[in-house]
């Protein structure tokens, strides 16, 4: 069942992020960020503003690598902010052209910073490696 409530304890946000991204919970995903939430990844040149075009944004990626998982190796936070360290996982449906090619496997290193507001992800900065 699928809960709105917004963790406040940073490692329960990060778990409640992992697992709602994993199980592609698009709602509960994003029950977590604020409506005028800001989205950067700067290697990609995406940045998205709202949560709508946020979330679509995610469930487009979700296509495009179905099966994909986050895996979390550490969560740092300090006042608003929260830095997690994740590994991603997951194999290409062919569908995006920057991909591998379908069956093809699609891995990277994640450095995310969360910057919160009120209990909820106001601010998201990606980092790939």
């Amino acid at each position: 069942m699928t809960s709105n409530t917004v963790p406040t304890d940073a490692t329960e946000l990060a778990r409640t992020w992992v697992n709602a991204y994993n199980e592609q919970d698009f709602e509960q995903f994003g029950a977590l960020y604020t409506d005028d939430v800001v989205y950067t990844i700067g290697a990609y040149r995406i940045a998205l503003r709202g949560r709508d075009a946020f979330v679509g944004h995610i469930r487009e990626y979700a296509g495009a690598v179905p099966d994909r998982k986050l895996t979390i190796k550490r969560v740092i936070a300090s006042g608003d902010l929260i830095a997690l360290e994740t590994d991603f996982a997951g194999t290409s449906s062919g569908a995006v052209p920057a991909l591998p090619p379908a069956g093809e496997p699609v891995t990277a290193r994640f450095c995310t910073v969360l910057q919160l507001r009120d209990g909820k992800i106001a601010a998201q900065d990606d980092y790939v490696g």
